[in-house]
């Protein structure tokens, strides 16, 4: 395995700002698509196409035909998160750096890089052991509109044996992970407005309504101090995982004052106290503000009572929960919550639903063979706290969807300094490249 090689293709994909929710960076889309079509060509890929959009195009390909071999779709995105907050990186995020091995950039671990060890695996064989297919997206942090808007016109992409996502981390360090179930997402914009117009602070102030105080206490009626998300009917649906899948968490390598010190880097968890903190980052619904808009931000000083509020918000949905419902509820407790002088709205931007996947498939059994020869362990079960919105796409032809990845769980996503251990990547590519053999001499017993 050439290293040194793999480590300037990589860092070159990494440098591509590809940022999907930024219109700025449509360009920066399709930079990241041309990278991933012009690797497939690399394979061998025929019928290589950009489809659905011309900035964030899914790319579509397939490799080389193997007459009697199972067919593999590999799903993965090239888009990435925003970086800020800029200040915060050691590092610029779209300057690659190496240090101590790891690279650090962002999309190091979500998903660049793991769809570069999966593509790279492929190289790694000597000849195609399965018919592969590909998916490979640039909306996925932005809600997935074009692959969805793909796959509702042309259903038949997903037509597969087997579909891979490389797009989770082990559980731990050395303990690598297939995932049962992801989260969905509803994500929505509350905006409130008290009056016509931005007020002055001294003529108006203690009589005006102000919307920023108004919807600081909307939000906190929402959910409680302890964490209780207070939404008729948001709960109904939520089944407790069974004793059987609690006590196999119980002796997965968990340490809640290292994930406390280490991962999370604050002075204490939060949260519905009477669950675990596993089951409150997998198995429970959660609602985060992300951001809050409106008034005056700038430099300076600008005595004013804002007229309008905005917030960001999103909800992670668990089995049972239903993204339509919990839209519906949503709105119902927004209008519930805002006092009459107020007028409050809630617009949705992007959602899915949760995904529950069976892991009973011989493939599974294959793959956990692979991680055992390369790295000495099979993989366990587990849950994610993440959201994957067109997981449940991918099963819908029938194929078992394999939902697994090379990351490690202090890689920060979604946050400064996001970084992707070498060792989980060249352990990665050998794995990904023995599943293929096993999946490939599996249909010819």
């Amino acid at each position: 395995m050439d290293q040194e090689r793999l480590l300037r293709e990589l860092t070159e994909f990494l440098r591509i700002p590809s940022v999907s929710t930024l219109p700025a960076h449509n360009q920066d889309c399709r930079a990241a698509a041309e990278w991933i079509a012009a690797e497939l060509r690399r394979l061998g890929c025929r019928d290589v196409e950009f489809l659905g959009s011309d900035t964030h195009p899914v790319v579509s390909g397939k490799g080389p035909d193997v007459p009697g071999a199972p067919t593999l779709l590999i799903y993965g995105h090239y888009d990435v998160q925003p970086p800020d907050p800029l200040a915060e990186w050691l590092k610029p995020p779209f300057e690659p750096t190496i240090s101590g091995g790891k690279i650090y950039a962002r999309g190091a671990a979500d998903d660049k890089g793991q769809v570069f060890c999966l593509l790279k695996a492929i190289a790694a064989s000597p000849r195609p052991p399965v018919n592969f297919r590909f998916l490979i997206e640039g909306e996925e942090e932005y809600g997935s509109k074009v692959l969805f808007d793909l796959l509702k016109r042309e259903p038949q992409r997903v037509r597969a044996d087997v579909a891979l996502v490389a797009d989770m981390s082990y559980v731990a360090p050395g303990w690598p992970a297939v995932y049962t179930t992801l989260r969905g997402i509803c994500y929505a914009e509350i905006a409130v407005r008290t009056s016509k117009t931005d007020l002055h602070s001294g003529e108006y102030g203690g009589a005006a309504p102000n919307a920023h105080e108004e919807l600081c206490r909307l939000l906190t009626r929402l959910k409680t101090d302890d964490g209780k998300i207070r939404i008729l009917g948001f709960y109904a649906p939520v089944k407790r995982p069974s004793k059987a899948e609690l006590a196999a968490w119980k002796k997965l390598p968990f340490n809640e004052k290292d994930f406390l010190q280490k991962r999370v880097q604050a002075k204490a968890l939060v949260g519905l106290k009477k669950f675990s903190v596993l089951e409150r980052l997998w198995a429970l619904p959660t609602f985060e503000i992300h951001g809050i808009l409106g008034g005056f931000t700038g430099e300076g000083a600008k005595t004013v009572i804002p007229a309008e509020a905005t917030a960001k918000v999103s909800m992670r949905l668990v089995p049972n929960q239903k993204l339509a419902a919990v839209e519906r509820q949503l709105a119902a407790a927004v209008s519930r919550f805002a006092p009459k002088y107020v007028t409050a709205s809630v617009r949705f931007l992007h959602g899915a639903d949760p995904a529950q996947i069976k892991v009973d498939h011989p493939a599974f059994k294959l793959l956990s063979q692979a991680f055992r020869e390369v790295t000495g362990r099979a993989t366990v079960p587990a849950r994610a706290g993440g959201s994957i919105p067109v997981v449940p796409a991918l099963a819908s032809g029938g194929a078992p969807v394999i939902l697994t990845g090379i990351g490690l769980p202090d890689d920060r996503l979604h946050a400064p300094n996001e970084k992707l251990d070498l060792k989980q990547l060249w352990d990665g590519i050998e794995v990904f490249r023995r599943f293929y053999e096993l999946l490939g001499e599996g249909a010819a017993r």
